[in-house]
């Protein structure tokens, strides 16, 4: 027999509406989502997930497909306004301090927090909720999505309570950004270890683990002034996560020494399209989202999801790009900045042949 009431489930900073559950599975859903905030709720006109007129589908199948439906509420509500990292979340008990375990799908972060969660205290298995701004972390604890013996899904949801987690922080605040590289197979002994990231590689490794990072305001220099704060990013290397467990408890005891920013960011005006009509043979820029340009000459470019990093003449090129251009024309502004060589035009003609490659710009 199906409850008359509904269910609302906080995730981060929104919500979804549950409806339709019998008597066990709005059981079930209270222990396992006790964390995030349950509350029983008038049945809404249209709920967020009905179950009564899906009973078609196996309740662990329609379970595992809430927890799809709760994380994608959890980012949308902080779309825009936070950083988002596909990522655990652990922080130590006595200081709030936390640390983001980021891995793509499938990779380690839910085995990781059932493993070292008993420890620390559980964020969250899945979406990391930062504010830019004072670097507090929104917890999402969401039950874990666990294989059962049988190997196969769906997956069975088992809160952080059954599972033992350590208890959920409200006021947790970042301290360290991790990139879980577990070691599969390996022929040796693997000594767990936590290693500096350079910028380039961290932002390579993050970027794609982000949600919606090209709706943050100025979103990739947001994630540069995050990590200069956190000390850098931090490669964690392992066999087995329980490994992990003294190398996350000594980032976490040892503050974070703050980076010096060896970047800077593009103005809004190197962000935008060229301006003005091509001439035939011209060379028009594409608008991205944001950039920085690196100490070491690198310009590393947001453009929506994807993140391109121009090296050589690729940079001077797409600085020179604000508006419609010959490789002459480029070439004659170099000039004006000292020597060129002799195929200076050839290669300016392959710089901007590679920003038309990937998109970022377009031959008149």
């Amino acid at each position: 027999m199906c409850e008359t009431t509904a269910l609302r489930i906080n995730t981060g900073l929104g919500a979804v509406t549950v409806s339709g559950l019998t008597g066990d599975e709005r059981a079930e859903v209270i222990e396992s989502w006790a964390r995030c905030g349950v509350e029983a709720v008038e049945p809404p006109d249209h709920a967020d997930a009905h179950r009564d007129a899906d009973t078609a589908r196996p309740w662990l199948q329609w379970h595992e497909d809430l927890v799809s439906l709760a994380t994608s509420r959890a980012i949308e509500s902080a779309r825009g306004t936070h950083l988002m990292f596909h990522a655990a979340c652990l922080a130590a008990p006595d200081t709030g301090e936390a640390i983001v375990l980021v891995a793509a799908s499938g990779t380690g972060k839910t085995t990781a927090t059932r493993r070292l969660g008993p420890h620390f205290a559980y964020l969250t298995d899945e979406t990391a909720i930062i504010a830019p701004d004072g670097l507090a972390v929104t917890p999402y604890p969401k039950p874990l999505s666990v294989l059962e013996a049988r190997g196969v899904r769906p997956k069975a949801q088992r809160g952080p309570d059954d599972l033992g987690l350590g208890p959920t922080l409200p006021d947790a605040r970042l301290a360290r950004i991790a990139v879980l590289d577990r070691v599969r197979d390996p022929e040796g002994s693997v000594p767990p270890r936590a290693e500096p990231m350079e910028l380039l590689a961290a932002l390579g490794a993050l970027v794609p683990q982000t949600s919606s990072l090209s709706l943050l305001p100025r979103g990739l220099v947001t994630l540069c002034r995050v990590l200069d704060a956190v000390g850098g990013a931090q490669r964690l290397v392992y066999a087995e996560a329980e490994d992990l467990r003294d190398v996350v408890g000594g980032l976490l005891a040892a503050p974070p020494t703050p980076v010096t920013p060896a970047w800077e960011a593009l103005t809004d005006e190197e962000l935008r399209a060229s301006v003005g009509a091509a001439v035939p043979g011209a060379v028009a820029r594409c608008a991205v989202d944001d950039g920085i340009l690196t100490d070491h000459g690198r310009l590393v470019l947001l453009a929506s999801d994807r993140l391109v990093v121009l090296e050589g003449l690729g940079p001077s090129v797409w600085l020179l790009l604000d508006e419609p251009r010959t490789a002459a024309d480029v070439v004659a502004c170099l000039r004006t900045e000292g020597p060129v060589p002799e195929d200076a035009e050839a290669r300016v003609r392959e710089a901007m042949d590679a920003l038309i490659a990937v998109q970022l710009a377009t031959a008149g």
